[in-house]
């Protein structure tokens, strides 16, 4: 179970392979671009930083 205590909410990322990590970080990515203030992009930077450290913590296999 992955959870970090500085995120805004507590996650149980264990049932999420590789893939699915990756997906919801391209979805992001794609996300980024209309983001109408500073203040959601800042905020998806942050879940996006969260899932880039639970995927590369986690090396988990599909």
């Amino acid at each position: 179970m992955a959870k970090l205590s500085s995120f805004p909410f507590d996650l149980d990322l264990s049932m999420l392979d590789t893939g699915s990590i990756t997906n919801i970080l391209n979805d992001i990515e794609l996300h980024l671009p209309r983001m109408e203030n500073s203040g959601d992009v800042s905020h998806l930077l942050e879940v996006k930083a969260f899932f880039e450290n639970e995927l590369k913590v986690a090396k988990r296999l599909h």
